[in-house]
């Protein structure tokens, strides 16, 4: 029986005893694209390291997480659904966007074994979607779901000073949370909760994980999209979404989560590396608090 996975001494010769660990926490992580990106990235900058997939059920969240953090050669983790909200937690400090989103994608071990935390979500997907030519200033705004990846979405959009930023979620007390804690650094930005009608609309974000498992769902229902609108999706596989289908089939931009993916590899790499390098109170955050106010 042949492998689909041929083995060669180049394929497994970077693997050894002083390997540096990365993984990945999810559920599920079938659709993840970390594994072959972030290895390919540090391996790029010469560092003898792998990142591995791991499924962690969120009823054994706590129990695994206590575990891996105790894992020596282990230098950090890139969190994904449904966890980004009690990965926070995990951390001694972290920098702004996870401390006003309450979430974090990414943590990283310091010099002195303490755990720091960032949220790269929404950096990736305002950089998606201005790689495509659109300026975010003054759009009228609809962000489909508010989870650990949207909030953190959520927080950047404000950053870009959109007219309105419309936010809809199931959990309709979970929507206003996130409302009163972005008003609170951003009282400036509009900001509702609900569905407005598609045509008031510049630009549609689903940050949810309606599509992953059930590539025929949409988070809302349309069948076609006015051609005029920007339409992202974060999911990274299936691609394209029936969202994303929708939007290309009515005229629209369509931005792939692949694309905002790629646009944190280097950023999410960066962070993990500097922080192996410092103490915790030394670690330094790209985004400091002063730059997150709308008057700057």
């Amino acid at each position: 029986m042949t492998s689909p996975f041929p083995l060669s001494a180049a394929t497994v010769d970077y693997v050894d005893g002083s390997t540096r660990v990365y993984a990945i926490i999810g559920h599920p992580v079938q659709q993840v694209r970390s594994p072959q990106a972030i290895t390919f990235e540090l391996r790029r900058r010469g560092l003898n390291a792998i990142l591995l997939p791991f499924d962690v059920a969120p009823a054994s969240f706590d129990n695994v997480m206590t575990s891996l953090l105790a894992i020596g050669n282990l230098d950090g983790l890139i969190i994904t659904v449904p966890h980004k909200i009690r990965a926070r937690d995990l951390c001694s400090r972290v920098g702004p966007l996870a401390e006003i989103s309450g979430s974090a994608s990414v943590i990283a071990r310091t010099a002195d074994d303490k755990w720091v935390g960032e949220l790269f979500d929404g950096m990736g997907c305002v950089a998606a979607i201005r790689n495509r030519g659109v300026d975010l200033e003054g759009r009228r705004i609809l962000l489909l779901g508010v989870g650990g990846a949207g909030a953190g979405i959520a927080v950047e959009l404000a950053r870009h000073r959109p007219a309105e930023i419309h936010i809809h979620d199931p959990d309709r007390a979970k929507a206003m949370h996130v409302i009163e804690r972005l008003s609170a650094h951003f009282p400036a930005q509009s900001f509702s909760v609900g569905l407005p009608a598609l045509d008031g609309l510049d630009v549609v974000i689903n940050a949810s994980p309606v599509g992953m498992l059930d590539p025929e769902r949409m988070p809302i229902e349309a069948s076609r999209f006015p051609s005029h609108l920007v339409v992202m999706d974060v999911i990274t596989d299936p691609a394209p979404t029936r969202l994303l289908r929708t939007a290309e089939e009515s005229g629209c931009i369509a931005v792939y989560g692949r694309e905002m993916f790629d646009s944190q590899i280097a950023g999410a790499c960066d962070f993990l590396l500097a922080a192996r390098q410092v103490g915790v109170n030394d670690v330094r955050f790209d985004r400091q608090p002063a730059r997150l106010n709308q008057s700057e």
